[in-house]
C-alpha cells in the first residue's frame, strides 16, 4: 500500500534501531529548536540595550519631520534617512500583524504567521529522513509532537518567575495566546499520528490491535485532546467558558499519566511537562492570601458591585502590592469557606484592581495601607455568586492570588507626550489606576486624557472618590500642565432603572459635574468630571491627542483601551490611519 510516496516496508533489526535513533533524535532536536527564538529575544534585548547607552547604531541622521498630519507626503519620505524608514515599515507591518484575520473570530494576522511557521519548522523535522518508511513518518509526527508538550504548559505559567516571562517580558496573558496557537499545532500532529495509525490498522488487517492497551490509551490520550480542542474554541470559551476551564483541567491532568504509559519512548518529554504542571498548581495555590473583604452593591445599580479589600500589613498579598504591584494589573479570587463547584469556579476570572494602594508617605510613621477595591458587573453564574453574597453577608473572606498583568511591562508613561487612555464600563478598572497614578506623578508634564463610556452615570459612582482625590491634589500639585478633566459618555437612558436611581443620578449632578458658570468655591472639585450623553467622537479625540504629541512634545504617543470588543475595534480602526506615529498601543 502507498500513500504519498509512502509504504509498509519489513526492516530488520540494524534499520529498526536506526529509525528509533532518528526518531529520539528528531525528537530532542524539534524541542530544543524552540530554545532559538528564546535566544533571538535575548540577543534582541541585549543589542537594544547597548543601542540605548552608547548609540552603536544611531544612523540615519536625516531628521524625521514631525506631521501633524497621518497622511505621509512625498516630499516627509525623502527627507526621512534609511534608519527612519526601516522604523516606520517596521512599525506597519506590526500593526498589521495585529490585526483580525479573516474578517474577526479567527485570531490575528500575528497568530497565523506564528502558528505557521512553527507548524511548516515541526512539519520539516516530522518528515526529514523518512525515506518511504509509512510507519517512521508515523511515529516521527507522535514524538514531535510530544516534544513540545513541556513548552505548551510552560507557556501557561502564570508567575512572573516563568523563564520564558524573564526571557521575553511578556505578561502570562500575551504569552497565553501563544500556547493556545501551539496547542492547535500539537493537536494538528497528534491528530495525524492517529490518524495514520489507525489507516495502517485497517490497510494492515490489524483492527485486532484496537484492543491492546497500548492502543486504547492512545485512543484515550487523542480523544482527551480533540475534547481540550473543541471547548477551547473562541466560541464555545465565550458561551461557556466554564465549561471550557473544567474540561481544561482534567483532561490536561489526564493526557499526561496517559501519554506517559502509552508509548515508553515519550516519557522524558511527558515527565518534563508533569514537573511544570505540578510546579504550576503548587504556585497557585501557595500564592493565595486569605484577605478580609466586604461587598456591596454600587448605589444607583443592580449589577455593580464594589469589593473592599484589606490584606493585613504581614501578608505576603502586602508586601507583593508594596514591591511590585503595577496599576493595571488583575488578581484571582475564590471562597475558602464555601468550596462547592459553583463557588470554586469564582477563580477562573481575573478581577482588575480598581484603586491604587496608598504609598508610602516620609512624612508619616504609619505603613502605607494596601487595602484596594475591585468593580465587578454581575453578568453570568460565576459573577452573580458575589451579587447574592453582597445582598446577604457582605463581610466573607476571600482567597486573593496574584496581582498580575500585562501592566509590569509597559514602559514608563511619563516619557510619552500624551497619553489616551481608554474605557467602556468596567473596563475602567484597568485605565482608571493608571490615570490616577499619571495624575499623582507631579514632575510629569505628560499630556493625559481620560475617556471613559458608561451607560449610566451611576456606573462611575465606583470610582468618584479616587478621582476626586487624586484630581484635586494634582490640581495643587506642580505638574506642568493643569490636571486634566476625566471625561465620561452616557450613552444609554440618564436614568437607569433601580434602586434610588433617580436620587443617585440626581445627587451625581449637583455634587460632581462641573457648574454652567465659573465658581471659585471649593474648586479642587470644580470641573474635574465632564459628562456627555453621547458616545464618544474616538476619531477626533485620535487626532487630538496625536496633534498634540507632535506639537507640544516628543511625538511618542501611548494609547490603552479596556472595554467591549466594539469600542477596542474602533478605536484600533481610528488610531491606524496615524501608525506612522509609532504610538504604543495596548488592548
Amino acid at each position: 500500500m502507498s500513500l504519498f510516496g509512502y509504504r509498509f516496508v519489513s526492516l530488520d533489526n540494524e534499520q529498526l534501531q536506526h529509525r528509533r535513533y532518528l526518531l529520539d533524535s528528531y525528537g530532542q532536536a524539534a524541542q530544543l529548536s524552540a530554545l532559538v527564538p528564546l535566544f533571538a529575544v535575548l540577543l534582541f534585548r541585549f543589542l537594544s540595550i547597548l543601542n540605548e547607552r552608547f548609540g552603536i547604531w544611531e544612523g540615519g541622521k536625516e531628521k524625521r519631520k514631525e506631521r501633524a498630519s497621518p497622511v505621509v507626503s512625498r516630499f516627509d519620505q525623502k527627507t526621512m534617512g534609511k534608519r527612519e524608514w526601516v522604523e516606520e515599515a517596521w512599525a506597519k507591518v506590526s500593526w498589521w500583524l495585529d490585526d483580525e484575520a479573516l474578517g474577526g473570530g479567527w485570531g490575528t494576522w500575528k497568530d497565523w504567521v506564528v502558528g505557521g511557521g512553527w507548524t511548516v519548522w515541526l512539519g520539516v523535522l516530522a518528515v526529514r529522513e523518512t525515506g518511504d518508511d509509512y510507519l517512521h513518518l508515523t511515529k516521527r509526527f507522535g514524538i514531535v509532537a510530544a516534544s513540545q508538550l513541556p513548552l505548551h504548559y510552560l507557556l501557561a505559567v502564570k508567575s512572573p518567575l516563568s523563564p520564558i516571562t524573564l526571557i521575553t517580558r511578556l505578561s502570562h496573558e500575551e504569552l497565553n495566546r501563544y500556547h493556545r496557537i501551539l496547542g492547535r499545532v500539537l493537536l494538528l500532529f497528534f491528530s495525524l499520528h492517529a490518524s495514520f495509525y489507525l489507516n495502517f490498522f485497517i490497510q494492515a488487517s490489524l483492527l485486532k490491535r484496537l484492543r491492546s492497551w497500548d492502543v486504547i490509551l492512545g485512543l484515550t490520550a487523542i480523544t482527551s485532546l480533540l475534547t481540550l480542542g473543541t471547548t477551547a474554541l473562541q466560541k464555545v470559551r465565550e458561551k461557556n467558558y466554564f465549561l471550557f476551564f473544567v474540561a481544561h483541567v482534567v483532561l490536561s491532568s489526564i493526557v499526561l499519566p496517559v501519554l506517559y504509559f502509552h508509548v515508553s519512548h515519550l516519557r522524558s518529554y511527558i515527565l518534563e511537562a508533569t514537573a511544570i504542571y505540578i510546579l504550576l498548581i503548587l504556585q497557585r495555590n501557595l500564592s493565595q492570601t486569605s484577605v478580609p473583604a466586604k461587598l456591596s452593591l454600587v448605589p444607583g445599580t443592580n449589577t455593580l458591585i464594589s469589593v473592599s479589600l484589606s490584606p493585613s500589613q504581614s501578608s505576603a498579598l502586602s508586601r507583593r502590592l508594596q514591591n511590585s504591584y503595577k496599576p493595571g494589573q488583575h488578581i484571582y479570587l475564590s471562597l475558602p469557606t464555601q468550596l462547592s463547584a459553583p463557588h470554586e469556579k469564582l477563580r477562573i476570572n481575573p478581577f482588575t484592581i480598581a484603586t491604587l494602594p496608598s504609598s508610602p508617605s516620609s512624612s508619616s510613621s504609619n505603613p502605607p495601607s494596601t487595602s484596594f477595591n475591585l468593580a465587578i458587573r454581575s453578568l453570568s453564574n460565576t459573577t452573580s455568586i458575589l451579587s447574592s453574597i453582597a445582598r446577604s453577608s457582605p463581610s466573607t473572606t476571600l482567597l486573593i492570588e496574584g496581582p498580575y498583568g500585562s501592566s509590569s511591562y509597559f514602559p514608563p508613561l511619563s516619557d510619552f507626550s500624551s497619553v489616551l487612555l481608554v474605557a467602556g464600563g468596567v473596563g475602567a478598572t484597568f485605565t482608571l489606576p493608571i490615570y490616577l497614578q499619571l495624575l499623582s506623578s507631579t514632575s510629569s508634564s505628560t499630556n493625559i486624557r481620560f475617556i471613559w463610556s458608561v451607560r449610566s452615570l451611576a456606573d462611575t459612582h465606583w470610582a468618584t472618590p479616587s478621582l476626586l482625590a487624586t484630581s484635586s491634589s494634582s490640581s495643587s500639585s506642580n505638574r506642568k500642565y493643569q490636571a486634566p478633566s476625566a471625561e465620561i459618555y452616557l450613552t444609554g437612558p440618564l436614568h437607569q432603572a433601580g434602586p434610588d436611581t433617580e436620587g443617585f443620578e440626581l445627587r451625581e449632578s449637583s455634587t460632581l459635574l462641573p457648574n454652567t458658570e465659573p465658581s471659585t468655591e471649593n474648586p479642587p472639585t470644580k470641573g474635574l468630571l465632564h459628562h456627555h450623553t453621547s458616545r464618544p467622537p474616538l476619531r477626533e479625540i485620535v487626532a487630538d491627542t496625536f496633534t498634540a504629541s507632535t506639537s507640544a512634545g516628543n511625538g511618542k504617543t501611548a494609547i490603552l483601551v479596556c472595554g467591549p470588543k466594539p469600542l477596542s475595534r474602533a478605536l484600533r480602526r481610528e488610531v491606524g490611519t496615524w501608525v506612522s506615529k509609532r504610538g504604543k498601543w495596548t488592548d
